[in-house]
């Protein structure tokens, strides 16, 4: 989930825009693999969200609710809509264990699909262990784990990335829990701009982000961003209309950007919501054939 860019331009306090790269400092990647019960992670991580869980309880079901919309998404891009191909960037971790599928799992698992028209994945990531990890679970014939600058656009015409797509037809671009982890000096609209101009026509962008609501939420997540930015370097929670801003120039998928839960849940809410995932929004935007 670390970018390079993103890692010159983080703050100093705690252990910076270097988090990621080192065991002996807590990792992006790895404090989410542990809020999703991953394994690939340690003392120190798990520190970071029980630091996190004490200022908004339900970090482990917010992580959650973000990767069970993040699959309703693939779902129905690869299902519905008849997308084949996916770029997931800031891909992080891995997930090994049974239950906890990973782009190329989701879309490849759909109903109906042939073996000759299995969709293609390419993940991006900076973090170099993340890059190995991915490299030794998850690449395969149709799927592929790549390092790079996910905050450069022309990424998608590099020939190491380009020679797996086919740059005439849709391309889904997932950006799951990474826009927080972008400092504002780096301009994050304008790189989510960026990918949304050099996406084909019909293309998709599916992002999640930490949300600060205002109102009686607002010293929570206030709270939890600076635990995140003196524990990892970034973690920067946004407004409804600054996030909403990341999709300008799309149409927003119905039902537009809401909370993980939210988005096309399978039947009415069996629990109540926790405080954290209060502090999450999650959307789809589309950009029309005509663009």
């Amino acid at each position: 989930m670390t970018t390079d860019r993103a890692n010159a331009a983080m703050p100093s306090a705690g252990v910076g825009g270097a988090a990621g790269f080192g065991f002996d400092r807590p990792s992006v990647a790895r404090v989410w693999n542990s809020m999703l019960g991953g394994k690939d992670n340690y003392p120190l991580d798990e520190r970071v969200v029980l630091e996190l869980e004490q200022l908004a309880p339900g970090q482990h079901a917010a992580a959650r609710a973000s990767r069970e919309f993040q699959q309703r998404v693939l779902w129905y891009l690869a299902g519905t809509v008849g997308v084949r191909q996916f770029l997931d960037l800031g891909a992080g971790l891995p997930f090994p264990e049974p239950g906890r599928m990973n782009t190329h799992q989701v879309v490849n698992s759909v109903r109906g699909i042939a073996e000759a028209d299995r969709a293609t994945v390419v993940y991006i990531d900076s973090d170099p262990v993340c890059v190995a990890h991915g490299r030794a679970l998850l690449t395969n014939g149709q799927s592929h784990y790549l390092p790079g600058d996910i905050t450069d656009p022309h990424l998608l015409h590099d020939p190491a990335v380009a020679t797996y797509f086919d740059l005439d037809h849709p391309i889904c671009v997932l950006l799951c829990g990474v826009l927080p982890h972008l400092d504002d000096r780096l301009d994050p609209a304008g790189i989510v701009h960026g990918w949304a101009e050099v996406l084909p026509p019909g293309s998709f962008l599916v992002l999640t982000h930490l949300h600060d609501p205002g109102g009686l939420l607002h010293r929570t997540a206030a709270g939890c961003q600076t635990r995140y930015l003196e524990t990892l370097g970034s973690g920067r929670f946004r407004t409804r209309a600054q996030i909403t801003g990341f999709l300008d120039g799309l149409q927003i998928v119905e039902p537009g950007l809401v909370r993980p839960g939210d988005w096309w849940p399978c039947g009415p809410a069996t629990r109540f919501r926790s405080v954290a995932e209060w502090l999450l929004l999650a959307g789809v935007g589309w950009k029309g054939s005509c663009q």
